[in-house]
């Protein structure tokens, strides 16, 4: 037991927060970033360059619009929308590490009033189920709620180790049932079910509140192409330039891009 006073040291110095200032290079807003391993320093470092279209898309929302954060991670693009274009913003992120730092994120930057962050899972069904995590890290994404892992090289199916249990529902359910505000724009990230939640928002796509949706696709997938069906049977368009830009061309994210869907 003597040693309880050396670890109860070491708890103190790792629990010290440590952030950094982001400075947006367009308008000077500053964001503060909590840092706690190498994957957070990397999403601070990327916050304006690794999604350029993603950045620019947030740029254009009307002040005070509802943005929902689908698959938030630690809260790059919620905290960026509510400074930015002081959206209402409803960021679900349900792997408990990214949660952590999302929470803190939003405390760093004091925006309590304006984004309400859940640690829950969208999918297409109200239940208890599993997230199947790629690695137990802050930061880290590549996890599927309900399913296996996705490798986004081959497109296949992979086993993972390591799950958590989790509470998921439908887009639709979140204002049909637990009555959430309308969304005005819908950003949708979560590595492999996007297909099945976009055919369980059929209500949401319907509302002519709603402006526009960022999905990320990769076109070579029969799931994928499901989306673009069903995003064009409700009314919505992409613009093939934009997807081009933001396709990429290698790496573990090879032939995926941010689709941005509007009326």
């Amino acid at each position: 037991m003597n040693n309880l006073d050396e670890l109860t040291k070491k708890i103190k110095q790792k629990s010290e927060l440590i952030f950094a200032k982001i400075i947006d290079p367009q308008t000077n807003n500053e964001i503060k970033f909590s840092l706690r391993n190498d994957t957070t320093v990397y999403r601070a470092k990327s916050m304006f360059s690794k999604e350029p279209e993603t950045i620019n898309w947030i740029r254009g929302f009307d002040e005070g619009s509802v943005f929902y954060d689908i698959g938030a991670n630690v809260g790059v693009y919620s905290l960026f929308s509510a400074i930015n274009s002081k959206a209402k913003v409803y960021s679900f992120e349900p792997d408990s590490n990214n949660f952590q730092i999302l929470m803190e994120n939003i405390l760093l930057n004091k925006l309590n009033e304006l984004i309400l962050a859940y640690p829950i899972g969208i999918s297409d069904k109200t239940e208890l189920t599993k997230l199947n995590l790629s690695i137990f890290d802050v930061g880290a994404s590549h996890h599927t709620v309900g399913e296996s892992l996705l490798d986004h090289n081959s497109l296949k199916k992979i086993n993972n180790n390591v799950s958590q249990g989790i509470f998921s529902t439908p887009l639709d359910d979140l204002c049909d049932i637990w009555g959430l505000p309308e969304p005005n724009y819908i950003k949708i990230d979560v590595d492999g079910i996007e297909n099945k939640i976009i055919k369980k928002s059929k209500k949401i796509l319907k509302k002519t509140s709603l402006n526009s949706v960022l999905i990320e696709i990769n076109a070579k997938r029969e799931e994928d192409k499901e989306i673009l069906e069903i995003m064009e049977s409700h009314g919505f368009y992409y613009d093939i330039d934009q997807v081009k830009r933001s396709t990429r061309l290698k790496g573990r994210h090879k032939g995926y891009a941010e689709y941005i869907f509007k009326r």
